[in-house]
């Protein structure tokens, strides 16, 4: 088990961002790089409810198990939700 420092925390959700999303086809670039899941499905519903749901049944979820890879991913979808809201202010 790594150090509990913050450190490991972000190593922990960058490797869900980064290797979850390429194992799964949804990014080949990182957590920096187009996720086309995620644009898909935010072009689709309208906005970031499918993160927000994803950030709300994982928080059930852990509150239920206590399995605390569900944090990582409340985490990365969060990332997610503010990457893709600050991308969508600097676009023209």
């Amino acid at each position: 088990m790594p150090d509990p420092t913050f450190e490991s925390f972000v190593a922990e959700v960058s490797a869900l961002l980064t290797e979850t999303a390429a194992d799964k086809n949804y990014s080949a670039g990182g957590p920096d790089g187009d996720n086309l899941l995620y644009r898909a499905v935010e072009e689709m519903v309208g906005g970031h409810a499918h993160a927000a749901g994803e950030i709300v049944y994982k928080a059930r979820r852990y509150l239920a198990r206590g399995d605390i890879e569900d944090v990582s991913k409340i985490a990365a979808w969060a990332f997610l939700i503010w990457r893709h809201h600050r991308l969508a202010e600097r676009a023209p």
